[in-house]
């Protein structure tokens, strides 16, 4: 049995740190399986971050199959029965035109694919470097920016159904 010292009501300095220690101790166990979780998931994530280029790649290299495939689609049906553009029309002709290395000419026909691109992209580079140890931040974090970015487009995609140059 451990004697357990007390002053004035009280358990001694040396009862707490004995104490903490067999806590820790016993905790051991439970925090190497934390650690041991942290690593396959930091494992996972760099199996992820090597193998997406080569995801891109293949989409690059089969990109005339998947134009020829996009080309195949039907009309926009919003279009052919409203005549006002949806937000995904011209999303085919801007990937199209990105492909080819057209920028301006992607932009003009929907800015959509362009931002989702430079979205995934900066978001690939921080889980890139979070699985590889250095957590950098390149997307904002506060909701302000995504709200307020979420706004500009649905105007953009509303008042380009009336401005003659915005239309895809």
């Amino acid at each position: 049995m451990c004697k357990k010292l007390y002053r004035n009501g009280e358990p001694s300095m040396k009862t707490q740190q004995t104490n903490r220690n067999s806590i820790n101790q016993q905790s051991d166990p439970l925090t190497a399986n934390k650690r041991k979780h942290i690593g396959i998931k930091k494992t996972v994530l760099q199996g992820i971050t090597l193998l997406l280029p080569l995801a891109g790649i293949f989409i690059f290299t089969h990109r005339d199959w998947l134009l020829n495939l996009a080309y195949r689609l039907p009309p926009c049906p919003f279009y052919s029965i409203y005549h006002v553009y949806c937000p995904s029309c011209g999303n085919t002709r801007s990937v199209s035109a990105l492909f080819q290395g057209k920028l301006l000419t992607s932009l003009r026909y929907n800015i959509i694919p362009i931002l989702l691109l430079l979205f995934c992209l900066c978001g690939y580079l921080e889980a890139a470097a979070y699985s590889f140890g250095k957590p950098i931040n390149i997307l904002p974090r506060n909701y302000r920016f995504y709200l307020i970015g979420g706004l500009l487009i649905a105007a953009y995609l509303v008042f380009r159904n009336f401005i003659p140059y915005l239309t895809p």
